[in-house]
C-alpha cells in the first residue's frame, strides 16, 4: 500500500474562471500561510496565465492524499 500526496492551488482568473495548479509530494508540515505567500507571489509576477487570462486572486488550496492498494 502506498500513499501519494498532491497540493492543488486554485486561482481565480481575470475572466472569472478558475485555474488549478498541482504540485506533487508537498512537504508534510506545509501551512496555509506558506502556500498563500507563494500563490500571491505567483499572481504578482503574472506566473499564472491561461488562454491570455491572468490569475487575479487566490481561491483556495488543498492537499489530496490517494492510497493505492496493489492487488496480488
Amino acid at each position: 500500500m502506498a500513499d501519494t500526496r498532491k497540493l492543488t492551488m486554485v486561482f481565480t482568473l481575470d475572466n472569472g474562471d478558475d485555474f488549478k495548479y498541482n504540485l506533487a509530494a508537498p512537504k508534510d508540515e506545509l501551512t496555509k500561510s506558506e502556500v498563500d505567500v507563494v500563490m500571491q507571489k505567483m499572481i504578482d509576477t503574472q506566473a499564472v496565465i491561461k488562454n491570455n487570462h491572468k490569475a487575479t486572486a487566490i481561491k483556495e488550496a488543498y492537499i489530496t492524499t490517494t492510497t493505492q492498494d496493489v492487488l496480488a
